[in-house]
């Protein structure tokens, strides 16, 4: 390994685990940031599921390290997290190796299980519950390998899971395990007399721990027979490193939008591979229960979720744009030329898209400003929904964040603004004015952010700066209200 300086040495680092792939960025104690990224490896199907084979984890972190390693990084003393796609179902038997392929988020078979909750009861104790969760993907398991039951040892989220492998301590963060009907919504406590009642074992699960905080170091402890020679070995090269626990996906994408604990002027829209909308509220604000209700550290953090969003876009242009698959900036380009008196509504439901009768007739950028703004009113109408969700708030909601693949479309962003103004005419829309190799990627600068916390608490205060979108001109701003108003905004 060549010979670093200290500038080049990652005080803070911070892993997204998305579906799609894994990224690593790091930070200096001067400020120097880097980030690298490689394409997910182990998908698989459980039970006609779609899951993902762990004992690939530990080999991805390695590449990751190395190629920071060529750009003169090192890594001594770091604080780590991880940020990881939530609602990943992990189960170790009791010598700690895999059962079965960690479920991912896309496993919505667990119907009958999240209606017999509700049925229980379960919600009043532990918030929304939904098919995604582990807790009900949990007893969807079973109940197709009954064999499970009598081996399972632990389970946890791949989160802490990948904690509990570099440091020895099997935890269980509160931020995934709020976010999966596994905690007390008002006591963060695990979810003892639900899981009984379900016929789920307690005991199964680790011991809480508050997310942001200390789970333990990394320490070379020899070959891990559970995991294989991969941990041993990055154990040995991330020796002495300190791992933070983890936060879920969408906590990290808040996080590294700014997103601070007792603001609950903002919301954070999200544009990504799915779209969110995020938005943070007292531990004890009257809901009207339409979000999924998460942790976000002291507060609670409301989720509403778009399945397709630029999964739906990239749909879009594989087939009426091939030749802007590598080019979106210029079909972006397009878009700000075309005319707007083509623009249509495309209807979607289920992962499948209708398009209008005169669709072939449109120009591409036509047809992409319709896919846009089609994705975005679906997204504003969640937002509407959100602005709903915290009942008799005392704090109006204002600042509107954009972040995501789409929002870095000048029309996405311009006519989104008109949107959130139909709304709240007081609404501002704000897009990051971070700069650097990190600044598109939210959820694994968030991670890096919560791998800070142990030294400052604030630190997202100080390093999401934010700036307001150029706004539509006068015409566009009233055609694009009239387009909306039509569509049903």
């Amino acid at each position: 390994m060549p010979q670093t300086t200290k500038s080049r040495m990652a005080a803070w680092a911070g892993f997204d685990l998305s579906t799609t792939g894994l990224g690593l960025g790091v930070r200096s104690e001067e400020g120097d940031e880097a980030y690298v990224h490689v394409d997910m490896r182990g998908r698989k199907t459980w039970h006609g599921q779609p899951a993902f084979a762990l004992e690939h984890a530990p080999r991805m972190i390695q590449t990751l390290i190395d190629k920071l390693a060529e750009q003169d990084w090192a890594f001594d003393g770091t604080f780590i997290s991880f940020a990881v796609r939530q609602h990943d179902m992990v189960l170790l038997d009791s010598a700690g190796q895999l059962l079965m392929p960690a479920l991912s988020w896309q496993c919505h078979a667990a119907c009958q299980e999240t209606h017999q909750l509700r049925k229980q009861g379960a919600e009043d104790v532990v918030g929304r519950v939904e098919e995604r969760f582990i807790l009900p993907k949990l007893m969807w398991a079973l109940r197709q390998d009954r064999r499970l039951g009598k081996a399972i040892h632990c389970a946890m989220t791949t989160g802490d899971w990948i904690a509990y492998r570099l440091t020895g301590a099997a935890r269980l963060s509160t931020s995934d395990a709020l976010s999966n009907g596994l905690l007390v919504q008002k006591s963060k406590r695990l979810a003892a007399d639900v899981m009984c009642q379900a016929k789920l074992q307690p005991e199964w699960f680790p011991r809480v721990v508050q997310s942001g905080t200390l789970v333990g170091v990394v320490k070379p402890i020899g070959t891990d027979e559970a995991g294989g020679r991969d941990w041993d070995v990055l154990r040995k090269r991330l020796a002495g490193s300190r791992i933070v626990s983890c936060l879920g996906d969408n906590h990290a994408t808040g996080v590294g939008c700014g997103l601070r604990e007792g603001d609950y002027e903002t919301i954070v829209v999200s544009a990504g591979t799915s779209g969110t909308v995020n938005r943070v509220c007292g531990s004890k604000s009257p809901l009207a229960g339409k979000a999924a209700c998460f942790e976000y550290y002291s507060d609670r953090l409301l989720l509403m979720m778009l399945a397709d969003c630029c999964a739906w876009y990239d749909r879009f242009v594989a087939r009426y744009a091939p030749e802007y698959v590598k080019r979106l900036d210029a079909l972006n380009d397009q878009v700000e030329r075309a005319d707007l008196g083509g623009t249509r509504r495309v209807l979607h439901e289920r992962g499948k898209e209708t398009y209008p009768p005169d669709w072939d007739v449109l120009s591409v950028g036509q047809k992409a400003a319709s896919t846009q703004l089609s994705i975005m009113l679906e997204l504003l109408f969640l937002v509407r929904a959100m602005l709903n969700e915290v009942v008799d708030a005392e704090t109006k909601v204002r600042n509107f964040v954009l972040t995501g693949g789409l929002s870095q479309s000048p029309f996405f962003q311009k006519v989104f603004d008109v949107g959130v103004r139909m709304l709240n005419p007081r609404a501002r829309l704000l897009i990051s004015a971070r700069q650097g190799p990190l600044r598109h990627q939210t959820a694994a600068y968030g991670a890096l952010l919560n791998s800070m916390r142990p030294r400052d608490m604030r630190v997202a205060a100080r390093l999401c700066p934010t700036r307001a979108i150029a706004q539509a001109d006068a015409p566009t701003r009233q055609h694009v209200q009239y387009l909306l108003r039509s569509f049903g905004l």
